[in-house]
């Protein structure tokens, strides 16, 4: 069966059907209408609310609800000196060490470093340490710095839109290596950090705040952008660094020598803000 569904995603128009679904959307809808998916959506998958800053008039559009900003206070960021904290809401599918370039994507499956960051720039991540977090499509879906430091650039890859979701990561290998991917480079005092936001089924669209030349990777081509010294961009465990238009997963590497992480657990779940390592 999980054959099946594979070859399935295999021959389907992803990115187009990606693209319909986002014009969807930014339909304007009749306020009736939009909260009764909303209530919907909310009760299935169990989307607190109450967290999030509602607009005057509420929800207009789809694409409103699902990039919803929280309110002031919604979310801790430990603060405490050599934290490094979640980036999202999400779950903890996989972290650990990359060894001789592979990062794990699930049991008896690994993908390159080199893979997922097609740039010299992966060099810097080889024998580090990562960590995979998946966004359900309940969960908030902004993304946020983990470290105290200075973004040093970003890479605009785009690829497939394969889904994320659970049979898929465990059936098709590299799968985050050939879906599209926004990444961010991050500058700290004991190293760089990466972190890679992936697209997936529906989620056509990665938004960063602090760069105008990437807005729609989808529609983008392959590109990287390394900032000169002068113009890297200072930034704070717990700024906001990206949109994902719904779920999706996100991936930190972290250079050798850099982290341990602490009181992780498989399946976990996390909130933005949250500690889940140390910087050595």
């Amino acid at each position: 069966m999980t054959g099946i569904k594979i070859f399935m995603f295999k021959i389907m128009p992803k990115s187009m059907l990606s693209m319909i679904f986002g014009w969807i959307t930014l339909i304007p809808l009749p306020s009736g209408i939009m909260n009764g998916i909303i209530d919907w959506y909310c009760n299935k998958y169990g989307v607190i609310l109450e967290e999030a800053v509602i607009p005057d008039g509420g929800f207009r559009n789809l694409n409103l609800f699902f990039t919803r900003e929280l309110k002031k206070g919604a979310r801790k960021i430990d603060k405490s000196a050599g934290s490094v904290v979640s980036t999202t809401d999400s779950r903890v599918d996989q972290f650990g060490t990359i060894t001789k370039e592979q990062i794990i994507q699930a049991k008896g499956i690994t993908y390159s470093v080199r893979d997922l960051i097609p740039s010299p720039e992966a060099e810097k991540f080889i024998g580090g340490k990562f960590i995979t977090l998946y966004l359900s499509p309940g969960d908030y879906h902004r993304i946020h710095s983990p470290v105290d430091g200075k973004i040093t650039g970003f890479f605009n890859i785009p690829g497939k839109l394969y889904t994320v979701q659970e049979f898929m990561v465990n059936s098709l290998p590299g799968l985050f290596a050939v879906n599209e991917r926004l990444i961010t480079y991050i500058k700290t005092t004991k190293g760089n950090v990466a972190v890679c936001k992936i697209g997936a089924m529906n989620v056509g669209k990665i938004s960063i705040p602090y760069d105008d030349a990437v807005t729609n990777s989808l529609t983008g081509k392959k590109y990287e952008k390394l900032y000169s010294k002068d113009e890297y961009k200072a930034v704070k465990k717990g700024d906001e660094i990206g949109t994902f238009n719904l779920g999706s997963t996100v991936i930190i590497l972290f250079e050798k020598g850099m982290i341990d992480f602490s009181g992780l657990k498989y399946g976990r779940k996390v909130k933005v803000g949250e500690k889940i390592g140390t910087l050595k």
